[in-house]
């Protein structure tokens, strides 16, 4: 698995940023794995430092002193992106280096072709004496499309499995007060691929 650095600072609180910032300040600096970084290191506290300051005159100051902070944070981000570069090259996907930087990773992308386990599987009735049951499951975005197996409880049937481009699907003529169970898989770009869902129930009414 090859993980990067996480720098997207955007949408982060003032107080989150500070935290962040302070945590790749101290853990990056004197770190000999991080050496030939010294300089940008440096250079994040000295801005981090000015961004406090602002950060306060902005609490306590109007338009101008918010403007200032702004402009200041978004030079810190700047500082913070270049240094999660500089980690990126240095780590080459490690994530405990990365970490080690004082920054969170990515999460590992699922292989091509390959799609996660389904987990929030639904079996949903419909109005009594209709015999039907809807199945939902949340939809994946690595998914050409969706199979849903089906079968009476404790029968030790085959599972019957139906196909569906979309996220869900609607059985009917099922046989009135069983209990069937059903599963998901989400399908990939590779067919023979199928990793399905813990199975859940469902009375027919």
């Amino acid at each position: 698995m090859y993980y990067k650095p996480k720098f997207s600072f955007k949408r982060k609180s003032s107080e989150t940023l500070d935290h962040a910032a302070e945590k790749v300040f101290t853990n990056m600096g004197g770190n000999s794995l991080f050496a030939d970084l010294a300089e940008e290191v440096a250079g994040l506290g000295t801005e981090l430092a000015d961004y406090r300051e602002v950060v306060a005159e902005a609490i306590r100051g109007g338009k101008r002193d918010t403007a200032v902070r702004n402009q200041v944070r978004g030079i810190l981000e700047g500082r913070l992106q270049l240094l999660a570069m500089g980690v990126q090259r240095v780590a080459k996907g490690d994530p405990t280096i990365i970490l080690a930087a004082g920054f969170d990773h990515t999460k590992p992308r699922q292989p091509k072709g390959t799609c996660p386990q389904p987990t929030d599987v639904r079996a949903i009735n419909g109005s009594l004496g209709s015999r039907r049951i809807t199945l939902k499951v949340a939809p994946e975005r690595t998914a050409r499309s969706y199979r849903f197996a089906y079968r009476k409880l404790d029968s030790g049937n085959p599972w019957i499995e139906v196909d569906s481009h979309g996220s869900s699907r609607i059985l009917e003529g099922l046989e009135q007060f069983a209990v069937y169970e059903f599963r998901c898989t989400y399908i990939g770009n590779n067919p023979d691929v199928l990793n399905y869902s813990d199975s859940v129930t469902a009375t027919v009414i």
